[in-house]
């Protein structure tokens, strides 16, 4: 839960940023934050600011409440399902954010453990929510997949797609955003890719491209922001007894969002490998902030061709992917890719979340 350990991921900045964006959106609705812990159903806390002293009630319905499940709680769901199913006997209707199907679609990229608890938590949603907010359309088109194969579901349930915002710390507030200087020296360009080590984002393919643009005799500096996650031993080891590390080589694994979005404004350009994603945030904090992108050809990722992202082919050897790399980190560097900011914003995502459970929210009792 975000309210209690905050990991710092792509998931939790989108999570923070839409539960601070709905505070002030709409006055006609009561906003109220809830956390469940494994021995504690979901209950009333005082967030963001947790100084507040409120009665730390149970979470309990009345005909016309949403509970909207915004972060990744894959246990908190399945351990207070009965409350959950509750709430929507009471009047209460359920609707939550998907960020992704890949544990479902993809399991080999994950953890036995992770992929039996993405599965649970699924079913139980598969059973009981009213609705779906997905992070992107091509995230919608897996999830209606997903519920039909998997589940034999194919109606009953509403679905909304919403424009993910670029905005990170307290801008996504309206207040002047904070930013941290970046630890290391900025004064020479390099290039940044943003997302925790695990096998599907493509840290070693990235790396591979850099280790043969070095022997060219170039000198590119790359950073890797991202915390340690799985199945990703072997990376972590070449990472650190790596010979460019501190000098070309950069890892960073305990970066803020202070200091991410100092990162941001300071790098020459952000690449993306990854083999799936549900969005793919580090693109549009890339955009938003100015800065180009080269990006691995998936279907997620095309709607943003001609505002000033790349694309280097889906099953690019090592040798396309360094070339590619190459021509598009001088491009960079030169000024020559012209950079048109997306225009979402977490305001226009909270809003569009707002009117499209209104229906649900104002609907007659049965």
């Amino acid at each position: 839960m975000i309210s209690s350990h905050d990991a710092g991921t792509g998931i939790q900045r989108v999570v923070r940023a839409l539960a601070l964006a709905l505070i002030d959106e709409d006055a006609q609705w009561d906003i109220r934050f809830v956390s469940a812990r494994r021995k504690r159903r979901y209950y009333r806390i005082a967030w963001p600011d947790q100084s507040r002293i409120i009665a730390p009630e149970e979470m309990r319905a009345l005909p016309g409440d949403v509970f909207v499940g915004l972060d990744y709680s894959l246990d908190a769901v399945r351990h207070h399902r009965r409350q959950l199913a509750q709430f929507r006997r009471d009047g209460g209707s359920l609707w939550f954010l998907v960020h992704d199907l890949l544990p479902l679609r993809r399991p080999d990229w994950f953890s036995r453990n992770t992929v039996l608890r993405y599965r649970a938590w699924m079913g139980i949603l598969a059973r009981t929510a009213d609705g779906f907010l997905c992070n992107s359309s091509q995230t919608e088109l897996e999830l209606r997949e997903s519920l039909s194969e998997f589940y034999g579901l194919t109606d009953d349930y509403q679905t909304q797609v919403l424009p993910m915002g670029n905005a990170i710390v307290n801008e996504s507030a309206g207040d002047k955003p904070c930013r941290t200087a970046p630890r290391f020296d900025v004064s020479a360009p390099f290039t940044l890719v943003v997302g925790t080590l695990e096998p599907r984002k493509g840290h070693s393919d990235i790396l591979l491209a850099f280790e043969a643009l070095w022997k060219q005799g170039r000198g590119d500096r790359l950073v890797f922001v991202g915390r340690l996650g799985w199945q990703v031993d072997r990376l972590r080891d070449l990472i650190l007894a790596h010979p460019e590390l501190g000098s070309k080589l950069l890892w960073l694994d305990d970066v803020d969002d202070a200091e991410l979005l100092g990162i941001y404004e300071a790098c020459a350009g952000v690449i993306i490998a990854s083999y799936g994603e549900g969005f793919g945030l580090p693109l549009i904090e890339a955009l938003g902030r100015g800065k180009p992108v080269l990006a691995r050809d998936l279907p997620v990722f095309r709607p943003h061709q001609g505002r000033g992202v790349h694309f280097f082919p889906a099953e690019a050897t090592i040798h396309e992917l360094a070339e590619a790399t190459r021509v598009w980190i001088d491009a960079a560097e030169a000024g020559q890719i012209v950079v048109k900011p997306p225009a979402g914003s977490w305001r226009e995502a909270a809003s569009l979340m707002l009117r499209s459970m209104e229906p649900v929210r104002s609907r007659p009792d049965t």
